[in-house]
């Protein structure tokens, strides 16, 4: 359970923060009018696919779930596939704003040098 803990409040931290911060009808419909790049979306591009892989992480280890962390890095590759189609398209909506923005914020993994400062 202390295992448990950090990752599910970290994953649910980072889901619900994107959603929050992009609004809940940008992240049901995936129709963005703006580039979001303050808040969560300045540590990491796609915050609620990180906060599930981390949630999903938390729940197999309170689980004992070997077999569903076994299938993690199968999650971590779909996740990644799935952010980049979302990107192509917002590449081609938004232009350089967005290039600019992907070429600064990481896209899964937040740098820990930004997190500590």
């Amino acid at each position: 359970m202390l295992i448990f803990i950090p990752f599910f409040v970290v994953g649910a931290w980072f889901g619900i923060k994107g959603v929050t911060e992009t609004t809940l009808k940008v992240a049901e419909t995936h129709r963005p009018e703006r580039i979001v790049t303050t808040g969560v979306y300045s540590i990491v591009r796609h915050p609620q696919y990180l906060g599930g892989l981390i949630a999903h992480i938390g729940i197999s280890i309170l689980l004992s779930a070997l077999y569903s962390l076994l299938v993690t890095p199968l999650i971590a590759v779909l996740i990644y596939l799935i952010s980049r189609k979302e990107e192509d398209e917002l590449a081609k909506e938004f232009d350089d704003e967005y290039v600019d923005y992907s070429n600064k914020v990481p896209m899964l993994l937040p740098k820990w040098k930004k997190l500590r400062a």
